[in-house]
Protein backbone atom coordinates (compact mmCIF):
# COMPACT_ATOMS: atom_id res chain seq x y z
CA UNK A 1 0.00 0.00 0.00
CA UNK A 2 1.61 3.58 -1.15
CA UNK A 3 0.58 6.41 2.19
CA UNK A 4 1.45 9.73 1.00
CA UNK A 5 3.49 11.20 3.73
CA UNK A 6 2.49 14.49 5.36
CA UNK A 7 4.76 16.65 7.34
CA UNK A 8 5.33 16.32 10.73
CA UNK A 9 4.64 19.93 10.51
CA UNK A 10 1.14 19.41 8.68
CA UNK A 11 0.45 17.24 11.23
CA UNK A 12 1.04 18.85 14.05
CA UNK A 13 -0.84 21.67 12.52
CA UNK A 14 -3.91 20.09 11.93
CA UNK A 15 -3.60 19.78 15.94
CA UNK A 16 -4.18 23.08 16.89
CA UNK A 17 -6.50 25.58 15.62
CA UNK A 18 -4.99 26.30 11.80
CA UNK A 19 -6.36 27.56 8.83
CA UNK A 20 -8.01 25.08 6.27
CA UNK A 21 -6.57 25.72 2.26
CA UNK A 22 -8.85 23.71 -0.24
CA UNK A 23 -8.82 23.73 -3.97
CA UNK A 24 -9.67 21.72 -6.75
CA UNK A 25 -7.37 21.85 -10.04
CA UNK A 26 -9.83 20.80 -13.46
CA UNK A 27 -7.68 19.67 -16.24
CA UNK A 28 -9.56 18.96 -19.63
CA UNK A 29 -8.46 16.18 -22.12
CA UNK A 30 -6.10 18.68 -23.58
CA UNK A 31 -3.81 19.02 -20.21
CA UNK A 32 -5.31 23.00 -19.46
CA UNK A 33 -5.62 23.07 -16.23
CA UNK A 34 -7.28 25.78 -14.21
CA UNK A 35 -7.67 26.32 -10.48
CA UNK A 36 -11.38 26.75 -8.58
CA UNK A 37 -11.47 27.46 -4.57
CA UNK A 38 -13.47 24.51 -2.63
CA UNK A 39 -16.26 26.12 -0.51
CA UNK A 40 -18.00 22.94 0.07
CA UNK A 41 -18.17 19.00 -0.66
CA UNK A 42 -16.23 16.07 0.36
CA UNK A 43 -13.36 13.26 -1.40
CA UNK A 44 -14.76 10.15 0.35
CA UNK A 45 -12.78 6.87 0.39
CA UNK A 46 -13.79 3.33 0.65
CA UNK A 47 -11.67 0.45 0.79
CA UNK A 48 -15.18 -1.99 0.08
CA UNK A 49 -16.57 -0.25 -2.40
CA UNK A 50 -16.08 -1.06 -6.09
CA UNK A 51 -15.48 2.48 -6.70
CA UNK A 52 -12.71 3.38 -3.93
CA UNK A 53 -12.79 6.78 -4.19
CA UNK A 54 -15.64 9.11 -5.22
CA UNK A 55 -15.55 13.46 -4.88
CA UNK A 56 -18.31 15.96 -4.28
CA UNK A 57 -17.06 19.58 -4.68
CA UNK A 58 -18.79 22.87 -4.34
CA UNK A 59 -16.54 25.88 -6.38
CA UNK A 60 -17.23 29.09 -6.84
CA UNK A 61 -16.30 30.93 -10.29
CA UNK A 62 -16.37 35.04 -9.67
CA UNK A 63 -16.16 35.82 -13.28
CA UNK A 64 -18.35 33.01 -14.63
CA UNK A 65 -16.25 32.07 -17.32
CA UNK A 66 -15.94 28.81 -16.41
CA UNK A 67 -20.09 28.02 -16.22
CA UNK A 68 -20.49 25.65 -19.16
CA UNK A 69 -22.43 27.05 -22.38
CA UNK A 70 -22.31 23.76 -24.30
CA UNK A 71 -20.69 20.32 -24.25
CA UNK A 72 -16.97 21.22 -25.47
CA UNK A 73 -16.89 23.70 -22.38
CA UNK A 74 -13.88 22.36 -20.13
CA UNK A 75 -16.38 21.58 -16.97
CA UNK A 76 -18.10 19.16 -18.96
CA UNK A 77 -18.45 15.15 -18.26
CA UNK A 78 -16.78 14.43 -21.16
CA UNK A 79 -12.86 13.54 -20.36
CA UNK A 80 -12.64 16.47 -17.85
CA UNK A 81 -10.30 15.70 -14.31
CA UNK A 82 -10.72 16.59 -11.66
CA UNK A 83 -7.67 16.79 -8.41
CA UNK A 84 -9.00 18.27 -5.48
CA UNK A 85 -6.15 19.21 -2.52
CA UNK A 86 -6.20 20.29 1.14
CA UNK A 87 -3.97 21.23 3.60
CA UNK A 88 -3.37 24.37 5.70
CA UNK A 89 -1.83 27.70 5.46
CA UNK A 90 0.57 28.47 7.77
CA UNK A 91 0.61 31.59 9.98
CA UNK A 92 2.61 34.76 8.14
CA UNK A 93 6.35 34.76 8.44
CA UNK A 94 8.98 37.49 7.03
CA UNK A 95 9.86 35.24 4.30
CA UNK A 96 6.05 34.23 3.68
CA UNK A 97 4.25 37.26 4.41
CA UNK A 98 1.15 35.58 3.26
CA UNK A 99 1.28 32.37 4.80
CA UNK A 100 3.40 29.45 3.74
CA UNK A 101 1.21 26.64 1.80
CA UNK A 102 1.23 23.12 2.31
CA UNK A 103 -1.61 20.62 1.03
CA UNK A 104 -1.81 17.55 0.00
CA UNK A 105 -3.66 15.28 -3.11
CA UNK A 106 -6.91 13.65 -2.24
CA UNK A 107 -7.04 11.52 -5.36
CA UNK A 108 -7.31 11.84 -9.32
CA UNK A 109 -11.25 11.56 -10.83
CA UNK A 110 -13.56 11.84 -13.59
CA UNK A 111 -15.98 14.38 -13.74
CA UNK A 112 -19.47 12.79 -13.91
CA UNK A 113 -21.89 15.40 -13.67
CA UNK A 114 -22.00 19.49 -13.40
CA UNK A 115 -24.86 21.25 -11.55
CA UNK A 116 -24.56 24.98 -11.88
CA UNK A 117 -26.92 26.75 -9.19
CA UNK A 118 -27.49 30.34 -10.00
CA UNK A 119 -29.25 32.85 -7.65
CA UNK A 120 -29.86 36.11 -7.62
CA UNK A 121 -27.56 38.21 -5.83
CA UNK A 122 -24.16 36.23 -6.23
CA UNK A 123 -21.68 34.21 -8.21
CA UNK A 124 -22.89 30.95 -9.39
CA UNK A 125 -21.99 27.97 -7.36
CA UNK A 126 -20.78 24.68 -9.34
CA UNK A 127 -21.25 21.63 -7.86
CA UNK A 128 -19.24 18.57 -9.08
CA UNK A 129 -19.42 14.91 -8.91
CA UNK A 130 -16.80 12.61 -9.91
CA UNK A 131 -15.40 9.16 -9.58
CA UNK A 132 -11.77 7.75 -9.23
CA UNK A 133 -10.40 5.46 -12.37
CA UNK A 134 -11.71 2.59 -11.45
CA UNK A 135 -15.16 3.71 -12.60
CA UNK A 136 -13.96 4.91 -16.20
CA UNK A 137 -12.35 1.39 -16.23
CA UNK A 138 -15.75 -0.68 -15.36
CA UNK A 139 -17.60 1.69 -18.01
CA UNK A 140 -15.51 0.58 -20.79
CA UNK A 141 -16.44 -2.99 -21.55
CA UNK A 142 -15.36 -5.38 -23.34
CA UNK A 143 -16.87 -4.95 -27.02
CA UNK A 144 -14.55 -8.19 -27.99
CA UNK A 145 -13.72 -11.33 -26.64
CA UNK A 146 -10.46 -10.65 -24.65
CA UNK A 147 -8.24 -13.44 -23.88
CA UNK A 148 -5.50 -13.99 -21.64
CA UNK A 149 -2.70 -16.07 -23.04
CA UNK A 150 -1.44 -19.50 -21.75
CA UNK A 151 1.84 -18.24 -19.32
CA UNK A 152 0.75 -14.47 -18.80
CA UNK A 153 2.24 -12.85 -15.97
CA UNK A 154 -0.43 -12.03 -13.61
CA UNK A 155 0.65 -8.81 -13.49
CA UNK A 156 1.40 -8.22 -16.87
CA UNK A 157 -2.59 -9.29 -17.56
CA UNK A 158 -3.81 -6.66 -15.24
CA UNK A 159 -1.68 -4.31 -16.87
CA UNK A 160 -2.94 -5.33 -20.41
CA UNK A 161 -6.57 -4.67 -19.47
CA UNK A 162 -6.26 -1.46 -17.83
CA UNK A 163 -3.89 -0.19 -20.69
CA UNK A 164 -7.20 -0.72 -22.77
CA UNK A 165 -8.71 2.46 -21.00
CA UNK A 166 -5.51 4.09 -19.73
CA UNK A 167 -2.13 2.97 -22.06
CA UNK A 168 0.00 5.57 -20.32
CA UNK A 169 -0.32 4.53 -16.38
CA UNK A 170 2.11 4.66 -13.41
CA UNK A 171 2.09 1.43 -11.61
CA UNK A 172 2.80 0.95 -7.82
CA UNK A 173 2.91 -2.70 -7.75
CA UNK A 174 4.33 -6.05 -5.98
CA UNK A 175 6.41 -8.41 -8.74
CA UNK A 176 5.03 -12.06 -8.77
CA UNK A 177 5.83 -15.15 -11.44
CA UNK A 178 2.83 -16.21 -10.85
CA UNK A 179 1.51 -16.86 -14.82
CA UNK A 180 -1.99 -18.64 -16.13
CA UNK A 181 -1.95 -22.22 -17.17
CA UNK A 182 -4.73 -22.00 -19.11
CA UNK A 183 -6.49 -19.25 -21.65
CA UNK A 184 -8.56 -16.71 -20.03
CA UNK A 185 -11.53 -15.34 -21.54
CA UNK A 186 -13.58 -12.21 -20.90
CA UNK A 187 -16.81 -12.49 -22.68
CA UNK A 188 -18.35 -9.51 -24.64
CA UNK A 189 -19.63 -6.66 -22.00
CA UNK A 190 -17.44 -7.95 -19.19
CA UNK A 191 -16.68 -5.68 -17.11
CA UNK A 192 -12.71 -5.36 -16.89
CA UNK A 193 -12.53 -3.77 -13.71
CA UNK A 194 -13.89 -6.67 -12.47
CA UNK A 195 -11.34 -8.67 -14.27
CA UNK A 196 -8.46 -6.90 -12.93
CA UNK A 197 -9.79 -7.18 -9.37
CA UNK A 198 -10.04 -10.75 -9.25
CA UNK A 199 -6.83 -11.36 -10.74
CA UNK A 200 -5.17 -8.89 -7.92
CA UNK A 201 -7.28 -11.19 -5.43
CA UNK A 202 -5.61 -14.59 -6.95
CA UNK A 203 -2.13 -12.66 -5.50
CA UNK A 204 -3.59 -11.33 -2.63
CA UNK A 205 -3.94 -8.26 -3.40
CA UNK A 206 -5.69 -4.96 -3.45
CA UNK A 207 -5.73 -2.83 -6.22
CA UNK A 208 -6.76 0.72 -6.41
CA UNK A 209 -5.89 4.17 -7.90
CA UNK A 210 -4.18 6.07 -5.50
CA UNK A 211 -4.35 9.89 -4.79
CA UNK A 212 -1.86 10.51 -7.75
CA UNK A 213 -3.75 8.70 -10.02
CA UNK A 214 -1.25 5.35 -9.79
CA UNK A 215 -2.38 1.81 -9.84
CA UNK A 216 -1.92 0.31 -6.74
CA UNK A 217 -0.85 -3.81 -6.54
CA UNK A 218 -0.27 -4.44 -2.94
CA UNK A 219 -1.42 -6.94 -0.35
CA UNK A 220 -3.85 -5.30 2.78
CA UNK A 221 -1.93 -4.14 5.65
CA UNK A 222 -0.60 -6.50 7.91
CA UNK A 223 -1.96 -4.89 11.47
CA UNK A 224 0.40 -7.01 13.59
CA UNK A 225 3.31 -6.97 11.26
CA UNK A 226 3.22 -2.73 11.87
CA UNK A 227 5.69 -1.59 14.98
CA UNK A 228 3.81 1.89 14.88
CA UNK A 229 0.26 3.45 13.53
CA UNK A 230 0.61 6.03 11.08
CA UNK A 231 -1.83 8.17 13.20
CA UNK A 232 -3.23 8.05 17.06
CA UNK A 233 -6.17 9.53 18.45
CA UNK A 234 -5.07 8.95 22.26
CA UNK A 235 -7.05 11.28 24.34
CA UNK A 236 -5.43 14.22 25.96
CA UNK A 237 -4.48 17.46 25.08
CA UNK A 238 -4.39 17.54 21.05
CA UNK A 239 -6.18 14.71 20.72
CA UNK A 240 -8.32 15.75 17.21
CA UNK A 241 -11.14 13.10 18.02
CA UNK A 242 -14.33 14.59 18.55
CA UNK A 243 -16.59 11.87 19.63
CA UNK A 244 -17.03 7.86 18.45
CA UNK A 245 -19.29 4.52 18.66
CA UNK A 246 -18.45 1.56 18.80
CA UNK A 247 -20.13 -2.06 17.69
CA UNK A 248 -19.69 -5.38 18.16
CA UNK A 249 -20.61 -7.35 15.76
CA UNK A 250 -20.71 -11.66 14.18
CA UNK A 251 -21.53 -9.93 10.90
CA UNK A 252 -19.94 -10.39 8.30
CA UNK A 253 -17.86 -12.59 10.90
CA UNK A 254 -15.38 -14.65 8.81
CA UNK A 255 -12.65 -15.91 11.09
CA UNK A 256 -11.35 -18.21 8.00
CA UNK A 257 -10.26 -18.70 4.60
CA UNK A 258 -10.62 -21.59 2.78
CA UNK A 259 -9.22 -21.65 -0.51
CA UNK A 260 -9.77 -24.26 -3.41
CA UNK A 261 -7.07 -23.42 -6.09
CA UNK A 262 -8.61 -25.17 -9.51
CA UNK A 263 -6.17 -24.13 -12.29
CA UNK A 264 -6.94 -25.79 -15.35
CA UNK A 265 -5.45 -26.97 -18.61
CA UNK A 266 -2.24 -28.35 -16.73
CA UNK A 267 -4.04 -32.07 -15.70
CA UNK A 268 -2.73 -31.59 -12.08
CA UNK A 269 -5.32 -32.29 -9.65
CA UNK A 270 -7.03 -29.17 -7.19
CA UNK A 271 -4.84 -27.85 -4.43
CA UNK A 272 -6.29 -26.72 -1.00
CA UNK A 273 -5.13 -23.90 1.19
CA UNK A 274 -7.28 -23.14 4.90
CA UNK A 275 -6.02 -20.25 6.67
CA UNK A 276 -7.97 -19.03 10.27
CA UNK A 277 -7.79 -16.48 12.86
CA UNK A 278 -4.71 -17.75 15.07
CA UNK A 279 -4.47 -15.47 17.41
CA UNK A 280 -6.00 -16.88 21.32
CA UNK A 281 -6.12 -12.75 22.38
CA UNK A 282 -8.50 -12.18 18.77
CA UNK A 283 -12.13 -12.14 19.86
CA UNK A 284 -12.47 -14.48 16.93
CA UNK A 285 -10.13 -17.19 17.81
CA UNK A 286 -11.36 -20.03 15.67
CA UNK A 287 -10.25 -22.47 18.71
CA UNK A 288 -12.67 -20.19 21.04
CA UNK A 289 -15.87 -19.76 21.72
CA UNK A 290 -16.60 -17.82 18.67
CA UNK A 291 -16.27 -21.05 16.48
CA UNK A 292 -15.12 -21.51 12.96
CA UNK A 293 -16.72 -19.30 10.14
CA UNK A 294 -14.80 -19.70 7.38
CA UNK A 295 -15.44 -18.34 3.72
CA UNK A 296 -14.95 -20.37 1.10
CA UNK A 297 -12.91 -18.74 -2.59
CA UNK A 298 -11.84 -20.77 -5.92
CA UNK A 299 -9.83 -19.48 -7.86
CA UNK A 300 -8.54 -20.77 -11.28
CA UNK A 301 -5.02 -18.79 -11.12
CA UNK A 302 -3.27 -20.77 -8.71
CA UNK A 303 -1.69 -24.10 -8.77
CA UNK A 304 0.46 -24.80 -6.00
CA UNK A 305 -0.45 -25.41 -2.07
CA UNK A 306 2.41 -22.65 -1.45
CA UNK A 307 0.46 -20.24 -3.40
CA UNK A 308 -3.06 -21.17 -2.31
CA UNK A 309 -1.85 -20.79 1.13
CA UNK A 310 -0.31 -17.45 0.81
CA UNK A 311 -3.00 -16.04 -1.04
CA UNK A 312 -5.49 -17.21 1.74
CA UNK A 313 -3.27 -15.55 4.23
CA UNK A 314 -3.59 -12.48 2.42
CA UNK A 315 -6.93 -12.14 1.89
CA UNK A 316 -7.55 -13.38 5.60
CA UNK A 317 -6.22 -10.13 6.23
CA UNK A 318 -8.73 -8.57 4.74
CA UNK A 319 -11.26 -10.13 6.75
CA UNK A 320 -10.24 -10.02 10.43
CA UNK A 321 -11.46 -7.09 12.71
CA UNK A 322 -15.25 -6.96 11.49
CA UNK A 323 -16.10 -8.09 15.03
CA UNK A 324 -15.46 -4.54 16.54
CA UNK A 325 -15.36 -1.67 14.68
CA UNK A 326 -15.31 1.92 15.71
CA UNK A 327 -17.15 4.92 14.02
CA UNK A 328 -14.89 8.00 14.99
CA UNK A 329 -15.23 11.85 13.72
CA UNK A 330 -12.51 14.47 14.39
CA UNK A 331 -10.58 17.03 13.30
CA UNK A 332 -9.56 16.32 9.34
CA UNK A 333 -6.67 14.55 8.96
CA UNK A 334 -6.12 15.17 4.89
CA UNK A 335 -3.01 12.26 4.59
CA UNK A 336 -5.42 9.16 4.94
CA UNK A 337 -5.32 6.24 2.64
CA UNK A 338 -7.66 3.16 3.45
CA UNK A 339 -5.69 0.71 4.94
CA UNK A 340 -3.72 2.63 6.98
CA UNK A 341 -4.01 2.16 10.93
CA UNK A 342 -4.51 4.25 13.50
CA UNK A 343 -4.32 3.63 17.45
CA UNK A 344 -7.63 4.76 19.59
CA UNK A 345 -7.80 5.62 23.02
CA UNK A 346 -10.91 6.16 25.11
CA UNK A 347 -10.91 5.19 28.48
CA UNK A 348 -14.41 5.27 29.40
CA UNK A 349 -15.37 3.56 26.25
CA UNK A 350 -13.02 1.04 26.95
CA UNK A 351 -11.28 2.07 24.07
CA UNK A 352 -7.55 0.96 23.57
CA UNK A 353 -6.35 -0.73 20.31
CA UNK A 354 -5.26 -0.30 16.53
CA UNK A 355 -7.72 -0.32 14.03
CA UNK A 356 -7.29 -0.37 10.50
CA UNK A 357 -9.25 2.44 8.08
CA UNK A 358 -11.45 1.00 6.54
CA UNK A 359 -13.49 4.13 4.98
CA UNK A 360 -13.53 8.02 6.03
CA UNK A 361 -13.86 11.01 4.16
CA UNK A 362 -11.91 14.52 3.87
CA UNK A 363 -14.36 17.71 3.59
CA UNK A 364 -13.23 20.76 1.34
CA UNK A 365 -14.83 22.98 3.77
CA UNK A 366 -13.52 24.53 6.55
CA UNK A 367 -15.83 24.04 8.89
CA UNK A 368 -16.41 20.06 8.11
CA UNK A 369 -14.82 17.13 10.61
CA UNK A 370 -13.78 13.74 9.24
CA UNK A 371 -15.66 10.45 10.04
CA UNK A 372 -13.93 7.52 10.07
CA UNK A 373 -14.58 3.91 10.02
CA UNK A 374 -12.35 1.51 11.65
CA UNK A 375 -12.08 -2.28 12.15
CA UNK A 376 -10.08 -3.80 15.04
CA UNK A 377 -7.25 -6.29 14.34
CA UNK A 378 -5.73 -6.64 17.97
CA UNK A 379 -5.22 -4.25 21.13
CA UNK A 380 -2.43 -2.21 21.44
CA UNK A 381 0.30 -3.31 22.63
CA UNK A 382 -0.30 -6.99 21.80
CA UNK A 383 0.95 -9.50 19.30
Amino acid sequence: MTVQRASARLLAEIRRSHTVYSYVDVISPTQERVRLPATGGEVSCDRTAAVRRTCKAVCVDPLGTLVPSDTTSLLTPYGTELRPYRGVRYAPTTEHPEGEIDVLPLGVFRLSKVTIQDTTGGSPDIQLEAFDLSRTVARDKFTSPYVIAVGTNIVDAIKGILARTFPDLSYDSISTTRTTTAPRLYDVGDDPWDAVTELAQSLGCDIYFDVEGWVVIAPPADIDALPTPDFTYVEGERCTMIDLSRVFTDEPGYNGVVLTGESPGDELPPVRAVSWDEEPTSATYHLGPYGEVPQFITDQLIKTVDEAQATADQLLRNLLGFSSQLSISGIVNPSFEAGQVVQVVRARSHVSGLYAVDAFNVPLDVSGTQSLTLRQKRTAGGG
